[in-house]
């Protein structure tokens, strides 16, 4: 899964995932689409650990969440589908809130 960037400001850039970044892996499982990250991502509620690939190489960036920065699967949901409105992500990337409350 590609990064398109981070937000200003935001735990991702602050912990210095980038544009270009390919994500491998959050909290030890692989990762190819925003259903698989969000799984991998609900593991933690304190932070992530997220490889991803950069200029050739798998690299390691850590994430912390505390109770005021922590993103909620809700968050993360509203954040794909802005980015699949403007065009900046595939269509078929965020998936249907539906399919997670099975």
């Amino acid at each position: 899964m590609a990064v398109w960037g981070a937000l200003p400001g935001s735990v991702s850039q602050r912990c210095g995932l980038r544009y270009g970044d390919i994500v491998v892996a959050v909290n030890g499982m692989k990762t190819s689409n925003v259903e698989e990250y969000i799984a991998a991502r609900e593991l933690r509620r304190d932070g992530a650990d997220v490889v991803v690939f950069r200029d050739g190489e798998e690299v390691l960036v850590q994430l912390s969440f505390d109770e005021s920065n922590a993103p909620t699967t809700e968050r993360v949901l509203q954040v794909a589908r802005e980015l699949t409105a403007a065009r900046l992500l595939p269509s078929d990337a965020p998936p249907s809130p539906e399919r997670h409350e099975n």
